[in-house]
């Protein structure tokens, strides 16, 4: 229909943005467009410039976000894409939230902009009831396997995410099987490995060999993920520093020292969620219901990790937060009430030690008072 051509080519300017997404979705169902938006002709090189503005960002509606990288997908512009294929040496919780981060339908709009589209998820049934998860939420991309071996065979980017106790006994196994090509990649998630020790036991290239920290959120293209070495130098691989970028984020660390005190802060997930688990008892205790506490817990620190996200490329933006506190207000005064009671000395101490342990240096305890 020509009027809705001349309707989008109308609207394609960033001024009108959010209006044009808003006719779209109004006048879609009008013009027969709901499976597809096959009406509707943007091309890749229109979309692109705004996937990271509020029309297409991580909360739009995956239907939405679909329909669009499908439609652009067929569109005549549109640039060859690197297929990814992904295999999970092991199925817990990290390499649950990797796998669903790459096969969420409402992500490969993401992957298409660092010119990327998933192929393939090859996982072992190791931890059963998550691997039987994945492939019943994503049954036309996850194969499950009963070996390491058949994953390593069919994927080119093996994730390893088994137990550290596990890692020699996996990987011997797979050398004496003779089972890794030119064409692999290993990336270890393990938190104690060296990624030298991995090329030693896998005799895999130096320039194929990496080491991966990341949280669960990376599921919801949240966080920001580690990488040692660097990939994106003219000798690293071609695309995993980019298909980290299209999850959420990630950060190339130089070496091993890097990486372990990058890891740190990394560390403090659990304790984050112990300062929100006693925000809320004290909550409890003075009245408040479990529910409301909770929520508001919940709400109130997902809107300050928010505005502290905002521009944090810049080393200042943490000082500049501090400094926006009210001299003599209540927020002023409980941050140096924590620093009279030596709140951020027990943070450092806390750091130093699990540093300590990653460098095999001490078992990451600290003494009791």
């Amino acid at each position: 229909m020509t009027w809705w051509n001349d309707l989008q080519l109308l609207f394609i300017g960033p001024q009108c943005l959010c209006l044009t997404w808003i006719l779209i979705i109004i006048l879609s169902p009008i013009n027969n467009t709901v499976n597809g938006f096959s009406a509707c002709r943007l091309s890749a090189t229109q979309i692109s410039p705004y996937t990271t503005r509020s029309s297409l960002n991580r909360h739009a509606h995956p239907n939405l976000v679909r329909n669009i990288f499908n439609m652009s997908m067929n569109d005549k512009d549109t640039v060859s894409l690197q297929p990814i294929r992904a295999g999970f040496i092991g199925c817990g919780t990290i390499a649950y939230s990797i796998a669903s981060g790459l096969a969420k339908p409402s992500h490969a709009f993401y992957l298409s902009q660092h010119s990327l589209t998933l192929s393939s998820i090859c996982v072992t049934r190791r931890s059963e009831s998550r691997s039987t998860k994945l492939k019943e939420s994503y049954p036309d991309v996850v194969t499950v396997y009963d070996s390491a071996e058949e994953v390593v065979k069919n994927s080119e980017i093996v994730f390893l995410c088994v137990l550290p106790q596990h890692v020699d006994g996996v990987l011997r196994d797979l050398r004496d099987k003779n089972v890794w090509n030119e064409d692999h990649t290993l990336v270890s998630l393990v938190s104690t490995s060296k990624v030298d020790d991995l090329i030693g036991k896998t005799n895999i290239p130096n320039n194929k060999v990496y080491k991966l920290i990341c949280l669960p959120p990376i599921a919801q293209r949240e966080g920001c993920a580690l990488l040692q070495p660097p990939a994106s130098n003219s000798n690293g691989h071609t695309y995993l520093k980019s298909m980290l970028d299209a999850l959420g984020g990630c950060v190339e660390c130089a070496n091993d020292d890097i990486m372990n005190a990058m890891m740190i802060p990394g560390c403090l997930m659990g304790p984050m969620y112990g300062i929100m688990r006693n925000n809320r008892d004290w909550l409890v205790k003075q009245g408040v219901s479990p529910e409301d506490a909770s929520y508001f817990i919940g709400r109130t620190y997902l809107s300050i990790v928010q505005d502290a996200e905002r521009n944090s490329r810049d080393p200042s933006r943490f000082d500049e937060l501090i400094e926006e506190q009210t001299p003599g207000g209540l927020n002023e005064q409980s941050l140096r009430n924590l620093e009279q009671q030596g709140v951020f000395d027990a943070y450092n101490n806390a750091m130093n030690a699990i540093l300590s342990r990653l460098e095999g240096k001490s078992d990451g305890s600290l003494p009791t008072k």
